[in-house]
């Protein structure tokens, strides 16, 4: 049996949105995992909540998304995608990088990763059928000077479930070689759009 529910951790302005359009305009019924379900009014309006809803969750607490893929299932039903999207940003050499940045990137970033994943699971193996889709960037292979934490996480995130490809799950890491436009670029990173990737063409 297909599942058209889809699970997105990490649904700020960006590529999180555009990869809920996408999902819904492909048929899907979206529910993105956020730690405020305040967090997207304005795709809520624009996909309607037939289509999309928030749920809130902390990705790195495992009880927090039992709870939030729970109301998932009760709502819509299993998933039979799970995307992995949530990625603070943090720049510093790697001297003055403080260990619980370290981790805490760390623990959203992949441990979070695994929370989700593991956690919808069991229903894909049962149905034999599902896709995993974690979300990379240009970090995850080489990454740059001041982004040891980050490209660690990033690393961590590449090498997660790549067994499960004989048991009908599809596990893809997408490598994003570039910044993607959205307002944290331009007031972290001091960008202008044209500057930065399309997050509706890149997806």
């Amino acid at each position: 049996m297909h599942s058209d529910t889809a699970i997105v951790a990490g649904v700020g302005p960006g590529l999180g949105q555009a990869l809920c359009r996408h999902l819904a305009e492909a048929g899907y019924r979206v529910a993105g995992l956020a730690r405020r379900t305040t967090a997207t009014p304005d795709l809520t309006a624009e996909l309607g909540p037939d289509r999309f809803r928030t749920f809130s969750c902390d990705v790195t607490d495992a009880a927090q998304v039992d709870a939030a893929i729970r109301q998932v299932e009760a709502h819509w039903g299993p998933a039979g995608v799970y995307v992995h999207n949530a990625a603070p940003f943090h720049m510093s050499a790697f001297a003055d990088t403080d260990p619980s940045t370290f981790e805490s990137l760390w623990r959203t970033m992949c441990l979070g990763a695994v929370h989700g994943a593991q956690r919808v699971l069991p229903g894909m193996l049962e149905r034999q059928r599902g896709f995993f889709l974690f979300i990379g960037a240009t970090a995850s292979v080489k990454a740059g000077a001041t982004f040891s934490a980050f490209g660690s996480a990033k690393f961590a995130l590449r090498g997660l479930a790549r067994e499960l490809g004989p048991q009908g799950i599809h596990v893809a890491h997408l490598v994003i070689d570039g910044v993607i436009w959205s307002e944290r670029a331009r007031d972290t990173l001091g960008l202008r759009r044209a500057q930065c990737l399309d997050p509706d063409v890149t997806v």
